[in-house]
C-alpha cells in the first residue's frame, strides 16, 4: 500500500481482519436447530438394497414394515381418540381425547426414529381411514354428531344448515379434513422425532444441567 502511495488506515485494517458473517439461518432452522442423530442407533436404511425407479415408495414400505407399532399402533390409538373427540365435542372427555390424538402422532415420530415424519403421516392416514369407516356406518340423522361436525375445520360450511348428512357432504368433509389431518400427522411425527434427537443430544443435556446449576 505504501508503494502505491496509499495510506494504511488502522481502522480499515481491523475491519478487513474481521471475518465476514455467514448468511443468517432460515426461520425453520431457528425454530428447529439441527439435531444430531440418535446415539447407538444404526443407519435407518441399513440392509435396504433396492435402487430402482420406485425407490421412494419402496423405501417407505420397507420402513413401515420394520416398525409397524409406530405407524399402525399409533394410528389405531389416534382413531379411537379422534372418535371420542367427535362424539363428546367440547366436554372434558373430548378435550382429553384431542390431546391424546395429537400425542399419538407425536409418539409415532418418537418411536419411528428411522423416518419420523413418515410414521406420523402413516399413523394419521391409517387412523383417519378407520375414523372414516366409523363415520360412514353411523346413521345420517344424529343431531349430536352433526352439531359436533359443525365445529371441526370446514364443518360449518358443510353442515351449517342441514339436519341430516348427505353423501356428498360426507365425502367432501372426509376428503378435506383427511388432507388436513394427514398433514398434521406428518408435522407432528417430525416434531416427535426431532424432540427425541434433541433430548438425546449430549450438548442439550449439558446445557440443561448448566441451567439447573445456576
Amino acid at each position: 500500500m505504501v508503494a502505491q502511495g496509499r495510506v494504511l488506515d488502522e481502522d480499515n485494517e481491523e475491519v478487513a481482519a474481521t471475518p465476514a458473517r455467514g448468511p443468517s439461518p432460515s426461520l425453520f432452522k431457528r425454530i428447529f436447530p439441527p439435531a444430531a442423530p440418535l446415539p447407538g442407533k444404526p443407519e435407518p436404511l441399513a440392509g435396504f438394497t433396492y435402487s430402482g425407479r420406485l425407490r421412494p415408495l419402496v423405501t417407505a414400505g420397507w420402513l413401515i414394515r420394520r416398525n409397524l407399532f409406530a405407524g399402525l399402533g399409533m394410528g389405531v390409538l389416534w382413531a379411537a381418540a379422534y372418535v371420542l373427540t367427535i362424539q363428546y365435542g367440547q366436554s372434558l372427555v373430548g378435550t382429553v381425547a384431542s390431546f391424546v390424538s395429537f400425542g399419538a402422532l407425536v409418539a409415532a415420530g418418537w418411536i419411528g426414529w428411522q423416518r419420523p415424519w413418515l410414521y406420523g403421516l402413516v399413523a394419521a392416514l391409517i387412523g383417519y381411514l378407520l375414523y372414516a369407516g366409523y363415520l360412514a356406518i353411523l346413521p345420517r340423522q344424529v343431531p349430536e354428531i352433526i352439531e359436533t361436525l359443525r365445529r371441526v375445520p370446514f364443518g360449518y360450511l358443510l353442515f351449517g344448515r342441514t339436519d341430516a348428512l348427505t353423501g356428498s357432504q360426507l365425502a367432501t368433509y372426509l376428503v378435506t379434513n383427511g388432507a388436513l389431518q394427514t398433514a398434521i400427522g406428518a408435522l407432528a411425527g417430525f416434531y416427535g422425532g426431532y424432540l427425541r434427537r434433541r433430548l438425546a443430544d449430549p450438548a442439550t443435556r449439558q446445557a440443561a444441567a448448566a441451567r439447573r446449576r445456576r
